[in-house]
């Protein structure tokens, strides 16, 4: 099992990525439901905490704890590997999606970023049904 973790959430965030999570936990797992906005006001901070209660919620309905972070940035996959660096996490969870047509053939998303420049293991969940 992992000692700290970060969960990616999003608006788009579906269950399935948050029950992985919950399965990769022990009862010691420090969990940070992690939220990356472009900009920080007090308004948006209220607005996270009441958008991601049911992350929270699922966490404790297994005996678990977890945390809501939500922090500033405008690279949001630079912002995800140096929180789990900072916060010594030996785990990043987040949802992923299947790029389609020429952009996806050349850019490169938030979870290729964070797969190629975290320091720790990466799981990265996609829903099933989807087709790469």
């Amino acid at each position: 099992m992992f000692k700290n973790m970060v969960l990616c959430v999003t608006e788009a965030t579906p269950e399935d990525v948050v029950q992985v999570a919950i399965k990769l936990c022990s009862k010691d797992t420090k969990v940070y439901a992690l939220h990356v906005v472009r900009l920080l006001s007090e308004f948006s901070k209220k607005e996270a905490l009441e958008r991601f209660s049911w992350v929270i919620d699922a966490f404790e309905r297994n005996g678990l704890k977890s945390q809501l972070e939500i922090i500033e940035s405008t690279d949001v996959g630079r912002a995800i590997v140096s929180f789990a660096k900072k916060n010594s996490c030996d785990v990043i969870v987040t949802g992923t999606i299947p790029k389609k047509g020429l952009l996806g053939a050349f850019s490169e998303s938030i979870s290729d970023y964070i797969v190629k420049y975290a320091s720790c293991t990466v799981i990265l969940v996609r829903k099933a049904g989807l087709s790469v």
